[in-house]
């Protein structure tokens, strides 16, 4: 951009002019006097022709005092633009050496710190060593100890001992005991030959009865699954669909602070994937779903300033899925309502 000029410009034109008219005159001097020339009109003629010398001079030497003093004023200006600019240059550098010497506080302190850091290190070297080295007596102890129990010879398999007999009750009469038979008589004189006794044999002891078996109930067969019933066309929720919301699974809604109704949505529901909102309200249909605005990871957001009566609203994933634990579901004009949906 072109500074404005400081001096007006002296215009040419009336002294080009006046030459002009002084040497015309001068001409008409010389032209019309008598010859010879007398002196009037001599000095008249020098008189004019000086002038109009004068009066040609004088506007080129005008302008190149003005250009001259202009250059002048382009070099006191770039001289205090330099010296503006050295003053920056000034302050920055202040600054930069400023900073120069916080940094260099800093790395001293953190030397210091490393110093002491490093000072610490070996005093708890031998602490660390010492322990180091009861762990390694430790381990070597075990080892030893399994390497000993490792050497032990197997335990030999215990032989099946006959079960012992349960106690009876004291009114069951025990078994009589075998007795031996009675020694025979003496001889008498040429008595007949006996027979051979017979080795009695023990009586073997009776088996031990079987503790009783306590009679298990018999179990219920399984009810056999509802049958499904099926899905219906229309998506339209009826009154029993709000109705079978927990009040403690209905997060209370706050008011608005802008006064939208505004739904806010917790739902995980994986990568590529989006959630839906359909209902009766502003911009809804339940046939159709809205794509909710993501808000962040697992945070999705619904809203809208058009609302004057209750909004009745179901989610779906991909618009697809309807999200069965939260079920229908109404929000009242200007409030906002957080929830979580588990699909």
């Amino acid at each position: 951009m072109a500074l404005p000029d400081q001096t007006p410009k002296l215009p040419k034109w009336p002294f080009l002019l006046g030459d002009a008219a002084l040497l015309g005159a001068a001409w008409l001097i010389a032209e019309r006097a008598p010859r010879p020339l007398a002196g009037n009109a001599i000095a008249a003629i020098v008189v004019c022709a000086t002038v109009a010398a004068l009066a040609g001079v004088l506007p080129f030497l005008s302008d190149y005092a003005r250009k001259q003093d202009e250059a002048l004023d382009e070099r006191q200006r770039s001289l205090e633009a330099l010296g503006r600019t050295v003053v920056t240059a000034a302050e920055q550098i202040g600054i930069t050496a400023v900073g120069f010497q916080e940094i260099t506080g800093l790395a001293q302190k953190s030397l210091r710190q490393a110093e002491e850091l490093s000072i610490r290190f070996q005093d708890e070297i031998p602490a660390l060593q010492g322990r180091l080295d009861e762990l390694d007596a430790k381990t070597a102890a075990l080892k030893a100890a399994a390497a000993k129990l490792s050497a032990l010879p197997a335990p030999k398999p215990a032989r099946h001992a006959p079960p012992p007999a349960e106690s009876k009750p004291a009114s069951e009469p025990l078994p009589p005991a075998s007795e031996p038979e009675a020694a025979p008589p003496a001889p008498l004189p040429a008595p007949p030959p006996l027979p051979e006794p017979e080795i009695s044999q023990p009586v073997p002891s009776a088996p031990p009865e079987p503790a009783p078996v306590k009679k298990r109930a018999p179990r219920k067969a399984p009810a056999p699954p509802e049958p499904a019933l099926p899905l219906a066309l229309d998506p339209t929720p009826s009154e029993s669909d709000f109705s079978r919301i927990a009040p403690e699974d209905a997060a209370e809604p706050a008011v608005s602070a802008d006064g939208a109704t505004r739904l806010l949505v917790t739902a995980y529901i994986g990568i590529g994937n989006r959630l839906f909102i359909r209902g009766e309200g502003p911009g809804l249909d339940w046939n159709k779903g809205v794509p909710l605005q993501f808000v962040s990871i697992g945070k999705w957001s619904w809203e809208t300033a058009d609302a004057t009566a209750p909004v009745s609203f179901k989610l779906y994933k991909n618009d697809e899925t309807e999200c069965a634990a939260l079920g229908a579901r109404r929000l009242e004009p200007g409030r906002q309502q957080e929830i979580t949906a588990s699909f």
